[in-house]
């Protein structure tokens, strides 16, 4: 539960007295947030209050919406860009051959009675792949069989 930007009597005895607000606090010293909406503040009525949180909530829109215009262009993403399901490698028609070239000679080499950690070792040879043969921790295709 958060306690940020919720208007609170100061002292629970005298809800008419002062109020105030726990704005976040932002972590890096260079900031476009104002020093005003920083922290624990503290005002004399709840009107006052009322109106700092709304201004606060309204400088919120606006630096998301300076935020975003200043992503755009932003190139240091290619590659990775938007969750782009064709950017990522194990989508790669190759890629996707191999897998399923492997996951056949799995299947025929469990029929013939071999276990588990000898397909993978056979597999490993095989198809020329960098593991170690010794490795006892197989991919989840394998542990499908």
């Amino acid at each position: 539960m958060s306690n940020h930007n919720k208007i609170r009597p100061l002292d629970k005895n005298n809800p008419n007295g002062k109020y105030k607000i726990l704005f976040s606090s932002p972590q890096s010293k260079k900031s476009n947030i104002p020093m005003e909406f920083r922290g624990l503040q503290i005002f004399n009525t709840k009107s006052q209050a009322e109106e700092a949180l709304k201004k606060r909530k309204q400088l919120t829109k606006i630096l998301e919406e300076k935020r975003a215009k200043s992503m755009i262009g932003n190139n240091r993403a290619i590659g990775n860009s938007g969750g782009d399901l064709s950017n990522l490698v194990q989508f790669n028609s190759e890629v996707q051959k191999l897998k399923k070239a492997k996951i056949t000679r799995a299947k025929q080499l469990y029929k013939e009675g071999f276990q588990k950690s000898e397909i993978l070792r056979k597999i490993i040879m095989e198809f020329n792949l960098n593991r170690d043969l010794r490795s006892r921790s197989w991919p989840k295709w394998l542990s499908d069989l």
